[in-house]
């Protein structure tokens, strides 16, 4: 089991969710980061196509968007965002697909 662990700015995006949201993101953490191979790709969980700095892997919850990293036994989320038809929104910034 690995262990999952959320950055400062993310603690403060997490906290802005509707509590729904909270606890959904919450559970798809524990089963699809913590339980099961968060490398391993699936239709909620893959690798970006696109390199990126800050994140390796994305995983979707509904409208709502993860991108992480995993080193050894840690999972790092590093940013948080909630899809809203052609854009997704970050920490209040809007990013077009």
């Amino acid at each position: 089991m690995r262990k999952v662990v959320l950055s400062p700015d993310d603690v403060r995006q997490f906290q802005r969710l509707r509590a729904h949201d909270r606890s959904t993101l919450r559970d798809a953490f524990h089963l699809h980061l913590a339980e099961e191979d968060a490398t391993e790709e699936t239709r909620r969980r893959f690798r970006l196509r696109r390199p990126s700095e800050a994140a390796d892997f994305e995983l979707r919850v509904g409208d709502l968007r993860a991108f992480y990293r995993v080193t050894g036994d840690r999972v790092e989320v590093v940013l948080l965002g909630k899809r809203r038809g052609n854009e997704l929104i970050i920490g209040g910034e809007r990013f077009v697909l």
